[in-house]
This record gives structure tokens, C-alpha cells and sequence, in this order.
């Protein structure tokens, strides 16, 4: 049997883990012939190595390992196949390799354009009217890395997005670990006070980092009340996530799960 092993970073809010967990659900209906088990990599239960234990109780003889992160960071580069490797130490008779992370795959995108033209349209009632590029800046929000590498495909991320093309100016910054940061970009765009700002959290599901992004534009949109701020969504558990999630298994397997077996590698190299 293949195995799937979904792999969250990890929260402690309930929320954000329940949207992993109905991810997970959505992409075991998608293709019931496979095992599919969710873990995080901290913060939350089940760990990686209960997880693998499922899949290894449950006859997989060969697992994709697929992080559920959007940036190539340290977690995708080493710490997930690290506790991967660990937690498949008692099952010799296991084969793995590990997926892409989700990155700028097509349907990402274009949630993430979904999650920015459902923020205008919920605000066109407003006495700001109906949207307009000249007057509308977009301020996409990373969670922020010390990689190098993350923060490059954020500012690609940014370039790729289809909303991009719908507004006068693209800002991209990141709520922690790097620069600039998003109380500074704020600040920035609200001095050459566009009539409307879309801040988006480029993140995948609920948390305490989605509240905090909200809770610094509010702060933001107190102290400059003429500019209309809004705050988009995050991408959720939705079908085009789903989707991106597959695409990527099917890219680090071949077609439909019928792989030789390989070795467990870094997404980096993938």
C-alpha cells in the first residue's frame, strides 16, 4: 500500500489545526486507494513519528512525505526529512521520498488571487466604491524566515500572483525573521494614502499569526482612517489546495503511486 504523510508545521491553535485536519480529510477522498495520515512537526498532535507508525500499522510499504508549507524554508530543507528519517528508523521495510513544498504552484496562486477578490467584493458597498487599480495597493504578508531562499520565493510569489496586476503597487513584507517587517511597510503605504490597501496573509490556514496580521492593520487603520484597509483571508483547506497538494505527490512519484522505490531526499533538491 502507498502511504501519504501530510506534515504541518504545527500550532497551538485549535482552529488552524482543524484546518489541516479537514485538509487531510479532502485529499483522502480525493484518491481512497492510498493511506493518507496528517502530523505536525511541533506544537501540536499527532507528531511525524505517530503518524509514520499509523502508515506502518496500516501495511504502507512506500510513503510520499508532503509538507504542507508554502516557502522552502529550513523546516521543508532539513528538519521535516530529519524527524521523517527518525520516525521511519523501526520500519526498514519502508521506502519514502518527500514532495515539494507547495510554493508557487498554479493553483496556489490562484487561491490566492480567489482570497483577494473576495476581499474587494465583500467591500464594495462601501462608500469607497467599486475597485479601482490606480487606487488600490496590495501588501502581501509572510510568515518570515531566516532562509534566504523563503524570502526570495515570497518576492516571486508576489511577481506570480494574478491580483497582482489588478493594483498600483505590490508591497511584499513578513511578520517575523525578516524584513521589512510589516508594521514598517504599513506605515510606508499609508503615507502616499492610496484610497484603498488589501494587506493579504500569505498563509495557509488559521492561527495566531492570522490574528496578529489583523490586529497591527487595525492598529494601522486607526491612525489612518481616510485610506480603506482591508484584510483578505488566508488560503484555508480548500479544493484548489487540495489540488496543489496532489500535484505535487504525483511530481515526487511516478503516476499514480506506481514508484520505484527511492530514497528520501529534500524537497530542495526535488
Amino acid at each position: 500500500m502507498q502511504g501519504i504523510l501530510l506534515v504541518g508545521h504545527g500550532t497551538r491553535d485549535a482552529a488552524g489545526v482543524e484546518e489541516l485536519l479537514t485538509t487531510a480529510r479532502r485529499v483522502a477522498q480525493t484518491r481512497p486507494e492510498a493511506a493518507v495520515e496528517p502530523c505536525f512537526l511541533e506544537l501540536a498532535d499527532p507528531p511525524i513519528a505517530v503518524a509514520a507508525a499509523r502508515l506502518a500499522q496500516r501495511g504502507a510499504n512506500a510513503i510520499v512525505v508532503m509538507p504542507l508549507l508554502l516557502l522552502a524554508a529550513g523546516h521543508a530543507k532539513r528538519d521535516v526529512p530529519r524527524a521523517v528519517a527518525a520516525a521511519l528508523a523501526p520500519f526498514p521495510q519502508i521506502t519514502s521520498t518527500q514532495a515539494g513544498h507547495l510554493g508557487c504552484h498554479p493553483a496556489i496562486l490562484q487561491q490566492s488571487a480567489t482570497r483577494f477578490y473576495e476581499a474587494i467584493r465583500d467591500h464594495t458597498r462601501s462608500r469607497f466604491g467599486e475597485p479601482s487599480r490606480p487606487e488600490t495597493a496590495l501588501v502581501l504578508v509572510g510568515r518570515g524566515s531566516y532562509d534566504d531562499d523563503a524570502n526570495r520565493e515570497m518576492h516571486q510569489f508576489a511577481r506570480l500572483a494574478p491580483q497582482s496586476a489588478s493594483v498600483a503597487e505590490v508591497a511584499v513584507c513578513f511578520f517575523a525573521m525578516a524584513q521589512p517587517s510589516l508594521e514598517e511597510t504599513l506605515e510606508n503605504i499609508a503615507a502616499i494614502r492610496y484610497p484603498r490597501v488589501v494587506v493579504q496573509p500569505h498563509l495557509l490556514f488559521d492561527g495566531f499569526l492570522l490574528a496578529g496580521i489583523r490586529a497591527a492593520v487595525a492598529v494601522c487603520a486607526a491612525k489612518h482612517p481616510v485610506t480603506q484597509w482591508i484584510t483578505a483571508d488566508r488560503l484555508g483547506p480548500t479544493a484548489q489546495v487540495s489540488h496543489a497538494i496532489w500535484e505535487r505527490i504525483d511530481e515526487a512519484g511516478d503516476s499514480h503511486f506506481q514508484s520505484v522505490a527511492r530514497p528520501l531526499v529534500p524537497a530542495a533538491t526535488i
